[in-house]
């Protein structure tokens, strides 16, 4: 009795899909659908590609002009589509790769074929000077390198000729030598490397079930939906995980799990493949299982609509996706909890200035003072009376205040707390507070079993322990993602002081796949010499981040007026559009609303179509237009370019929102507006520009 074949798809094969032109690609989509069912069917013409690289391609005729190439291995019962081309074209690309097992790793590698390098063709004084003379021929091939590119390897001796390489290496190879060039240990660039216990290089069978073997092929079954996954083929991230990413997603984890990754590393795609993982193991569990939150609540539709092209309905199902205010509110609904949420800035000010009529007279203090206090230690610490607040700390607040001067200003919160009450209105802070008391009295089960949180570094204290409370501690109870490189929030929460045990369960990834290196540099700069923690109490750094692709560097232009910005502008962004870079892939950020509307005016006027994104307006690639948006709303985006429009400084923005208030507040926004800069240049993957105004006009 024959097995049953085994099919697979290449992300390069998606790649030349995405790539030909649209009236074409239905009779690909007719081919896949055959292949997909049969692969052996009498209409599959299987014909020897005389000249390949590779002796066990076969090029399949698509139709007139169209050919597809197909790995079909001696051994097994084994079909791979590589790639999708003009009849030409197709056969240039067999003549030019080779598909092939490693003998150390036994994964599955797609490499270029490059010009024979003979080892006594490289001087001995390039030998010695390689960036890789300290490691043996075996150590080499150890990090993913073919045999056929070891000599080249070799002959590597700065990371210019390493880049030069990289067209012919797996991707595999060239991450780890650049991160052994870049400083890692051997070691350790080795460790995480997978390897299969016994390697037989023609088993292509055995060798598509490894991980690493998965970041690039997919092997289809029947749960497969390739017709979404054809709808939009340079969407990668749905199904192509980067090993130590699967590892996460997929192991059961003896408790609470925290990751940390710099901006680009995948951190939120490891989160949402994370929730169809649970969802699949708690498939015989009556209603949603499974509990995904973030901060925002554009965040948290953006990933409702991501996790839903990553998985069934019926798994879509188990899944809850909502922002964490939302939440909390959703819960005490349950218990018939009649208060608002105080969103509407605005009334909040009013409040304050009814609230400011109990100040002490002689009191010298201004409003911004009394509302920093209020936010940052009597509702982060649940102060409820006087004697609460004069026992609370004030750690990170600047001048101390001794127990005559907090009783007497205790009345100006109280009146604040009274007004919001009057008003059926509580601040966020509170409701998660309220929650969280209502279960621990109550008891009841929420029916979840495993909860994850994106963005953790901008949920506050009382939210996170809300979280703790609402699912049993057990296995896979949590999952949280975040950077607090990218706190643009205030919110610092060491998670053991809140009952989130990780100890043995943090994990960290550190490759960036979105931007060039040239923007994480100068993202990374605008951090240097900060503070940052590791969301735990202990700091946290972005030694060994590293972006692996190239481009231009940043450009900063300086400006003395709006119009010569504009034009500006409009040139370089006509450049862009001439070069091949469509409107929605380019957005324009501004750190305010206002300035947005300027920016987006004034550009529309100049003949751009626009589309601004706001908290009622997502990122539709179905719309056209120059995309605008805060550098707050462009969180958890990307873009091809990025345009930071009219930026001052970080000190100068931290100085206008802080002023009047004390020195540890001006210290948290300053480092807040220099990790908000960071964010919003970090959303580019291949072009950043900066404008500064130098003076106003």
């Amino acid at each position: 009795m024959s097995l049953a074949p085994k099919i697979a798809l290449s992300d390069d094969f998606l790649k030349s899909f995405a790539a030909i032109p649209r009236d074409r690609q239905q009779a690909v989509l007719k081919f896949v659908s055959q292949f997909r069912q049969n692969p052996q069917a009498p209409g599959i013409n299987y014909e020897t590609i005389h000249d390949a690289a590779d002796a066990n391609m076969r090029s399949v005729r698509i139709d007139q002009a169209l050919r597809g190439i197909v790995l079909k291995p001696a051994q097994g019962n084994v079909y791979c589509l590589l790639w999708v081309d003009r009849h030409d074209d197709a056969y240039r690309w067999a003549t030019t790769h080779r598909v092939a097992i490693h003998p150390d790793l036994g994964n599955l590698q797609v490499f270029a074929v490059e010009p024979g390098v003979t080892r006594e063709a490289i001087p001995e004084s390039v030998v010695v000077a390689s960036l890789f003379a300290e490691l043996k021929d075996r150590e080499i091939r150890r990090l993913g390198v073919p045999e056929e590119i070891l000599v080249r390897v070799r002959a590597v001796t700065n990371a210019d000729e390493l880049e030069a390489v990289e067209p012919y290496l797996p991707d595999d190879a060239f991450e780890a030598l650049y991160l052994y060039a870049a400083g890692e240990s051997y070691d350790k660039v080795v460790a995480d490397r997978e390897a299969a216990a016994q390697v037989d290089t023609a088993d292509f069978d055995t060798a598509l079930e490894l991980d690493a073997s998965k970041r690039h092929f997919l092997v289809v079954t029947d749960d497969s939906d390739l017709d979404a996954l054809l709808a939009a083929p340079l969407e990668l991230w749905r199904v192509f995980l980067h090993p130590s990413q699967r590892r996460l997603v997929t192991r059961s984890w003896s408790g609470p799990v925290r990751v940390l990754g710099g901006a680009g590393t995948g951190k939120t795609v490891v989160a949402m493949h994370r929730a169809v993982w649970l969802a699949r193991k708690y498939h015989d569990v009556p209603g949603k299982p499974v509990l995904f939150t973030t901060f925002t609540r554009t965040l948290a539709d953006d990933i409702r609509g991501h996790i839903a092209s990553l998985c069934t309905p019926q798994e879509q199902d188990r899944i809850a996706v909502i922002n964490i205010d939302q939440w909390a509110l959703s819960l005490l609904r349950r218990f018939g909890y009649q208060h608002e949420l105080l969103y509407d800035e605005p009334r909040r000010k009013a409040f304050w200035k009814v609230a400011m009529s109990r100040a002490p007279a002689d009191s010298e203090l201004p409003l911004a003072f009394f509302r920093a206090e209020y936010e940052r230690v009597v509702l982060p610490q649940g102060c409820e009376a006087a004697e609460d607040y004069m026992r609370a700390s004030r750690i990170g607040r600047g001048g101390q205040l001794g127990r005559a001067q907090r009783k007497a200003m205790w009345p100006v919160f109280a009146e604040y707390r009274a007004q919001l009450h009057a008003a059926n209105l509580r601040e966020p802070e509170e409701a998660f507070r309220d929650a969280r008391a209502l279960l621990e009295r109550e008891r009841e089960s929420l029916g979840i079993r495993s909860i994850i949180v994106d963005e953790t570094q901008d949920l506050s204290a009382s939210a996170l322990a809300l979280v703790r409370a609402a699912v049993p501690r057990d296995q896979d109870d949590l999952f949280l993602v975040g950077d607090a490189h990218q706190r643009i929030y205030r919110h610092k929460v060491a998670l053991s002081r809140v009952g989130i045990d990780i100890r043995g369960r943090g994990r960290k990834l550190r490759i960036n796949y979105r931007t060039t290196d040239e923007i994480r540099r100068w993202a990374v700069a605008q951090l240097e010499g900060c503070e940052i923690d590791d969301l735990d109490g202990d700091s946290d750094s972005l030694k060994g981040y590293r972006s692996l692709s190239h481009g231009e560097a940043p450009e900063v232009v300086h400006f003395t007026s709006f119009e010569a910005e504009i034009d500006f502008l409009k040139k370089s962004l006509d450049e862009l559009m001439e070069q091949g870079t469509s409107p929605h892939d380019i957005c324009v950020v501004s750190r305010t609303n206002e300035d947005v509307d300027h920016y987006c005016t004034a550009l529309a006027k100049t003949g751009y179509q626009t589309l601004k994104l706001d908290r009622n307006t997502h990122d539709d690639r179905a719309v056209e237009g120059i995309r605008f948006a805060t550098m707050h709303r462009v969180k958890g985006l990307e873009f091809d370019v990025v345009v930071i429009a009219g930026y001052k400084s970080p000190s100068a923005y931290a100085e206008e929102l802080s002023r009047e208030e004390d020195a540890g507040v001006i210290e948290d926004t300053l480092l807040g507006e220099r990790s908000l800069l960071h964010v919003a240049a970090t959303r580019a993957k291949r072009y950043l520009i900066e404008t500064v105004r130098d003076t106003p006009d």
